[in-house]
């Protein structure tokens, strides 16, 4: 008889996908490090810092469904494979950034592609972990993969601040490659199938899904030159707004929709999904505002502002081990997503109260909050809406998740920016100064979103203890 294909390594699928997943979470902390001297080579208004993080952000959510789509056409393995080449292609040509003139233009291009390079990796990664451990032995593989993450997300302002400052910041980007190159590599020597559904591809629903997106986000960050009632802003928001619905409009009337909306029918799930939309705004918004204020308000050198961040992230990724454990240990994700919440919401509030006083000291204890609040609610979260849709539902549920989870990221830092921009005098902003007033402002959103969170969640969560086994609730990415 003949043999059949060789059986995938499992632990170079985990290496593999678990150091994608690292990539885009040390893209956010390492790039937020490098934002102050980045905008002193360039010469980058306040408004293209913003920008180069929002449009990568924006990417990821307008692109996250786009990637589901093209893996069940050619393939999961080779969706995978091209999003990381292009990620760490489009990071290595963010080195390469002119000064002057084309500075902004050319990073938010290839910032937008980069995005776009981890959209094509993030619906892949958890599926392939899934298909390749049995059940006994998922949970653990899920718990490394996640760990991996949260290893590269802590490292990241020490290894962006040590590269700054020694190499410059063109090296935060390049960096990226030869990780890009290993993952490349790791998932060659895994041996796995590549699987393709086949079938027509579709272009209108993509294409309206970006447009009104973009047209959204952009609108509203927008607004925080123009005005709140400037007719431009109007006008893109109402235009951004009427797309969107429109897409929705053609996916639920589609045969084969770019996302299954109909499982925000299934309450627990939108619940659930809703939940870590409102989670993920703050989060990146305490991240990037915060690494700007130390390094330009407090004056921090590189390795200083990058080693005064530990206390968030390091607590970002103890939350996020710790919900697991909660949401097991209490058979409910109201403990872990309440907790959590309340203590993001008292931590970002001191964080902004302390603010104008420049005492790193007064900060800390709410960094620690904030961040450990911040990644509580996710992975349970990310648990209980997987429990409750079908097996077979499972990928499409994964990828309207991360689709609508990386949308709330980019509301919140164009909401945040927007009120940055508003607070911020015209001079600073073109000289790519946020003062403490405008960190203050951007800090406000995100206190306000996570005040109005908290009651949301204790309304809307299920007050009956689930049941079932343990070890659902694993890290989740």
């Amino acid at each position: 008889m003949p043999e059949g294909p060789p059986p995938p390594r499992r632990r170079y699928v985990v290496a593999a996908v678990g150091c994608a997943g690292g990539m885009v979470s040390l893209d956010q902390t390492v790039v937020a490090v490098a934002l102050d001297p980045m905008a002193h080579s360039l010469g980058l208004t306040t408004f293209a810092m913003h920008g180069v993080v929002l449009v990568y952000v924006l990417a990821l959510a307008a692109f996250v469904p786009v990637g589901g789509m093209l893996a069940r056409r050619f393939g999961r393995l080779t969706t995978f494979r091209a999003g990381t080449a292009l990620f760490a292609v489009a990071s290595g040509l963010c080195a390469l950034a002119p000064p002057g003139e084309a500075a902004e233009p050319y990073l938010v291009a290839v910032r937008a592609v980069q995005g776009v390079g981890g959209a094509l990796m993030m619906p892949v990664a958890t599926s392939v972990i899934t298909d390749v451990y049995e059940e006994e032995s998922r949970g653990r593989a899920l718990a490394v993969y996640a760990g991996l993450a949260q290893l590269f997300l802590v490292l990241g302002p020490i290894v962006g601040a040590v590269l700054t400052q020694l190499l410059g910041w063109r090296s935060v980007f390049l960096v990226n490659l030869p990780v890009g190159a290993a993952c490349l590599w790791m998932i060659a020597r895994a041996r796995l199938g590549n699987r393709a559904g086949g079938g027509s591809l579709s272009v209108v629903q993509p294409l309206v899904v970006i447009f009104s997106l973009v047209v959204l986000v952009l609108g509203l960050y927008q607004c925080g030159v123009w005005g709140v009632t400037d007719i431009r802003t109007l006008t893109a928001l109402a235009v951004g707004a009427g797309a969107l619905l429109l897409a929705v409009r053609l996916i639920l009337r589609s045969r084969r929709p770019l996302l299954d909306l109909r499982l925000l029918s299934v309450r627990p799930y939108a619940v659930a999904v809703a939940l870590t939309f409102l989670v993920q705004g703050p989060q990146l918004i305490v991240l990037v505002h915060g690494t700007v204020y130390l390094r330009q308000a407090m004056g921090l050198s590189l390795l200083a502002t990058g080693t005064c961040l530990l206390p968030l992230v390091a607590a970002s990724a103890a939350g996020t081990f710790l919900s697991g454990y909660l949401h097991d240990r209490y058979r409910s994700v109201r403990v872990p997503v309440l907790l959590g919440l309340t203590a993001a919401a008292v931590g970002a509030a001191a964080w902004t109260a302390a603010l104008p006083s420049l005492v790193y000291a007064w900060q800390v204890p709410a960094m620690i909050l904030t961040g450990f609040g911040t990644g509580l609610p996710v992975p349970a979260l990310s648990a209980a809406l997987m429990r409750v849709v079908p097996p077979d539902k499972r990928p499409d549920a994964s990828v309207l998740r991360q689709s609508i989870r990386q949308l709330g990221g980019a509301v919140g830092l164009a909401a945040a920016g927007a009120f940055a921009l508003a607070a911020n005098a015209n001079a600073d902003d073109a000289a790519g100064v946020i003062t403490v007033a405008a960190t203050s402002a951007a800090f406000t959103v995100a206190s306000c979103v996570l005040a109005v969170t908290l009651p949301l969640a204790a309304v809307a969560l299920p007050r009956r203890a689930r049941t079932g086994g343990r070890g659902s609730a694993g890290p989740a990415a």
